[in-house]
């Protein structure tokens, strides 16, 4: 009798919805039926993407440590992003499969594996695939913006009110009211504040010995009254994504004791003034020596910038002048970093994102059809039994249970189909706009106005220090995504170009569904800022 082969089987759902519908039980049904004449499977991890990433990242460690003691060669997977999302956890299974000439990874959906002996254009393809999945892995908050996004158009706050308002109300119709035990004092604060004779830490001390406390009981600390002073939602508005929104809740202020409160807030110097030019850098490049913002002036026809700490008391020892155009010169170096290498791989990208844009459709119609279904029998449900109160047939309060089931079953339905929406387009789109973007960033810079300029700058990067005539970058999510995997896919792509066989054309990748992960999956806001920018 054949001896099998020890393995482990990792699933892993996108929502909650589907952890507790059948994507787990699928998942591990199909893992287990996998050549089940040569694979015994010891070990099962299930995991849910509602859990936090830190407890995602745990499971994913304990399963590396747990075949590694064990002396498991093997690791059955249903879909490549199901294992991983991102670049960081790839490489770590890359290096646990190249330690060992035993050691694999079944990807079964795809019919996919990676071990020691992968080859080049093989490599490509894993690559790739993890990065696109990284692209997509974070579309389920765009899910949930958009019931944000309608819970302010109703004009209500979509999450925790702050100190001096309760939430009162069902899940789903939940409203502010103010808080009548902590409201007085929050009104105290506003107005001991406005009369310009409180600085934060008297205020501090004058609250606590009023007798306010926070949620948990504590003190209320100087960095939360700040925080409080500044929000717009005790004067009837509220506050997201740094606009101002209309609101329903009743004020505890009024605009003009807020308006008193900001103005103090802010004044830090006697004598401000209004800066008549506005350099291309200005507040984008820190000291990295001194952690200095870097000033600006302009002389004979040239921007230069230095760190500011250069006073008396506060000198940098490297603090050094540079020229803007300088600057300039070294972005042709970061604008390489993103950008696919040539047209060709460009052209590979887009190919692959259309081929998996079809196979997500099929996916898509399938699970739709599925909820649908569920959901049509949890109306029949609902309605058999709302008959049944009606006739007395059954009694009154296992009626009202069994309604009360139903109406959380279709709710949580519906909610699944919501999430469902056919972004599928848009995302494609997205995907091709952001690629074409890293392509073109160069090109677009040096045409660009200086407004367009610092507005691609904050898209790129988060930050820019200066280290004497040496600018590092400090990129944003949406470049980091692709500083990381683009380098990976250039090299890739060179190696399987050097090592085609002659006379025959190079093998780029090779087509395969399931490139994309579900669109339940989570997208990053800074990526669609890039993609839109485009």
């Amino acid at each position: 009798m054949t001896t099998k082969t020890k393995a482990v089987a990792y699933c892993r759902v996108s929502t909650k919805d589907q952890e507790s519908g059948y994507s787990l039980d699928a998942q591990e049904h199909l893992l287990k039926d996998y050549q089940k004449d040569r694979f015994s499977i010891v070990k099962t991890y299930r995991i849910s993407e509602s859990a936090s990433g830190r407890q995602i990242r745990k499971t994913f460690n304990e399963m590396l440590v747990y075949v590694t003691k064990n002396k498991i060669p093997v690791i059955l997977c249903e879909k490549i992003d199901r294992l991983t999302r991102n670049p960081k956890d790839a490489g770590t299974i890359d290096e646990w499969v190249r330690e060992d000439r035993l050691r694999e990874v079944h990807f079964v959906k795809e019919s996919f594996v990676v071990n020691g002996a992968t080859k080049a254009h093989e490599s490509l393809v894993w690559n790739m695939k993890v990065a696109i999945a990284k692209f997509y892995s974070e579309n389920l908050s765009e899910e949930v913006k958009k019931g944000q996004k309608e819970k302010i158009a109703q004009g209500w706050f979509p999450t925790r009110p702050p100190l001096g308002y309760k939430t009162v109300g069902e899940s789903g119709n939940k409203t502010h009211l103010i808080d009548e035990d902590v409201a007085p004092f929050i009104k105290k604060m506003f107005e001991w504040y406005a009369t310009g004779n409180y600085s934060l830490s008297r205020l501090e001390k004058e609250l606590y010995e009023a007798g306010l406390r926070t949620r948990s009981g504590k003190k209320l600390g100087m960095s939360k009254i700040h925080m409080l002073l500044q929000d717009p939602f005790f004067y009837g508005k509220m506050r997201w994504n740094n606009e101002i929104h209309p609101a329903k809740h009743a004020p505890l202020i009024s605009k003009d004791v807020f308006d008193k409160v900001q103005t103090i807030l802010r004044r830090k110097t006697k004598n401000p003034h209004m800066q008549k030019h506005n350099p291309l850098f200005k507040s984008k490049i820190q000291c990295e020596n001194c952690g200095g913002l870097v000033t600006w002036y302009f002389k004979k026809g040239h921007w230069y910038g230095h760190c500011n700490n250069h006073g008396a008391y506060k000198r940098c020892e490297q603090k050094t002048c540079i020229r803007q155009d300088r600057i300039e010169e070294q972005y042709a170096g970061f604008f390489n970093v993103i950008a696919p290498r040539n047209e060709e791989v460009l052209v590979e990208i887009e190919n692959i994102l259309r081929e998996e844009h079809a196979e997500r459709i099929k996916d898509r119609e399938k699970e739709v059809a599925r909820l649908n279904g569920l959901l049509a029998s949890a109306r029949q449900q609902k309605d058999k039994y709302y008959e049944a109160k009606i006739n007395r047939e059954v009694p009154l309060e296992y009626c009202e249970k069994r309604i009360a089931e139903c109406t959380r079953d279709e709710e949580s339905l519906e909610t699944a189909l919501a999430r469902l929406g056919d972004k599928n387009d848009e995302l494609l789109q997205l995907g091709l706009a952001v690629h074409e973007l890293a392509y073109k960033s160069k090109e677009i810079y040096e045409q660009a106005l200086v407004d367009e300029q610092r507005l691609l700058l904050s898209q790129l990067f988060t930050n820019l220090l200066q280290n004497r005539y040496e600018i590092k970058p400090v990129y944003s999510k949406a470049a980091i995504f692709l500083s990381t995997w683009v380098p990976k896919l250039n090299e890739d792509y060179e190696l399987a170009k050097s090592q085609a066989v002659k006379g025959k054309g190079v093998v780029f990748a090779t087509s395969s569904p399931h490139w994309l992960p579900d669109l339940d999956s989570n997208q990053d806001t800074e990526i669609q800022s890039l993609g839109s920018y485009h």
